[in-house]
């Protein structure tokens, strides 16, 4: 559910949910690299290496359900939408908004790698990426009530209970805490908060908007988290008390 890496588990009907920060962190370790080694030089191509990284190591689930969660919103009448989500070609609408989303991320990283530092940028994206996967365990839970009929994300909410929600929060917290650390700057932990209650806040205004809950509504949130914590860490960031 979270990327193409090959996985064993002794339980093939359970998701995982409460490891999801964990998950989400070791995808954000693959933006950090390109960050780290190249943001002092060359911020923007940097942050797009980053991007792509996270995106081939997640095999683009969350951004092609952000696509097609964007078609259906478009969408006139229920049937429609549903048509639009799951044609496989992307609409206008999906496109527009991975263009946006993208092009948030990247400018963000970018910023964060001129602005605060190269080390400051990677950790932004290690952090981002546990964070963001925390943000559909919260939004499957909060919204399990919607988990109806037998797709992906009715199954997954079926699942996810409020400790896995807890856990996997907690467990981007404690992330982004190291990250603090590391880097001795509370920027990575306000700006993560601030964006992933922006994220989750934007998750169930998908779910709200599409009166339902899906896999897609699911991925559009991980890829809108990630986008609003790396824009809000680089808002904060810029600030001169920061």
């Amino acid at each position: 559910m979270l990327t193409r890496l090959p996985a064993r588990s002794a339980a093939g009907d359970r998701v995982g949910s409460s490891w999801f920060g964990v998950a989400g962190g070791l995808v954000g370790a693959g933006g950090l690299v390109p960050l780290v080694v190249l943001g002092a030089v060359m911020p923007a191509a940097a942050a797009i290496l980053a991007v792509g990284i996270m995106a081939v190591l997640s095999g683009a689930l969350h951004l092609d359900g952000l696509a097609d969660s964007a078609d259906a919103l478009l969408a006139i009448g229920p049937g429609a939408a549903e048509r639009a989500r799951k044609d496989p070609s992307i609409g206008v609408g999906g496109a527009t908004a991975l263009a946006l989303v993208l092009g948030l991320e990247v400018v963000s990283l970018a910023t964060l790698a001129s602005v605060q530092g190269a080390l400051i940028a990677g950790l932004a994206c290690l952090v981002g990426g546990s964070a963001s996967r925390a943000a559909p365990v919260i939004v499957a839970w909060a919204v399990r009530s919607r988990a109806i009929g037998v797709g992906l994300g009715a199954a997954f909410a079926r699942q996810v209970t409020a400790a896995d929600a807890v856990v996997a929060t907690l467990t981007a917290l404690a992330v982004a805490s190291s990250a603090v650390v590391i880097a001795c700057s509370p920027v990575l932990l306000i700006g993560p908060a601030v964006g992933l209650a922006a994220g989750v806040a934007l998750g169930l205004g998908v779910v709200w908007l599409r009166r339902q809950l899906d896999g897609d509504g699911l991925g559009a949130t991980v890829e809108l988290s990630f986008a609003a914590i790396v824009l809000s860490t680089a808002a904060i960031g810029r600030w001169p008390a920061a």
